[in-house]
């Protein structure tokens, strides 16, 4: 069968059946016997663009009752302390940017320049005869 396969009716009709009936622990092979059909067929049809769409689809339908029952548990986690479920939470509301952003800082050094007379500097470079001797 080919990937680019619209499936009719029936079949769409099976492959939801099969979606359904997985979450409840049955096989592929079992749903498949129960249509007359083989596992392989079936296999064929959910692996079809039209099966896979039908399964984002259905998937999508199936979570829409979990999504605020998720994110109440994770609410509550989140309140007790949990970093890693603060994180999330923040995560999927927007809360912070999910891209890495490139912080620059500019290191500056403030230097204060020594209070020297440079006339006592050469006044002392001539007494020494030419020999440097540390000045405090």
């Amino acid at each position: 069968m080919k990937k680019n396969t619209r499936l009719n009716m029936r079949q769409q009709g099976i492959l939801e059946e099969y979606f359904d009936r997985t979450i409840g622990g049955d096989s592929m092979e079992t749903v498949a016997k129960e249509h007359g059909i083989s596992r392989k067929t079936l296999s064929q049809w959910a692996n079809t663009y039209h099966g896979k769409e039908l399964y984002t689809e259905w998937k999508t339908k199936a979570t829409q009752d979990l999504k605020p029952k998720y994110l109440d548990v994770l609410g509550v986690k989140a309140l007790t302390g949990s970093i890693k479920h603060m994180e999330l939470l923040a995560k999927l509301m927007d809360w912070f940017p999910s891209t890495k952003q490139e912080i620059i800082a500019e290191e500056r050094r403030h230097y204060e320049e020594p209070n020297v007379n440079v006339s006592d500097i050469r006044e002392r470079l001539k007494q020494s005869n030419g020999q440097i001797t540390r000045i405090k």
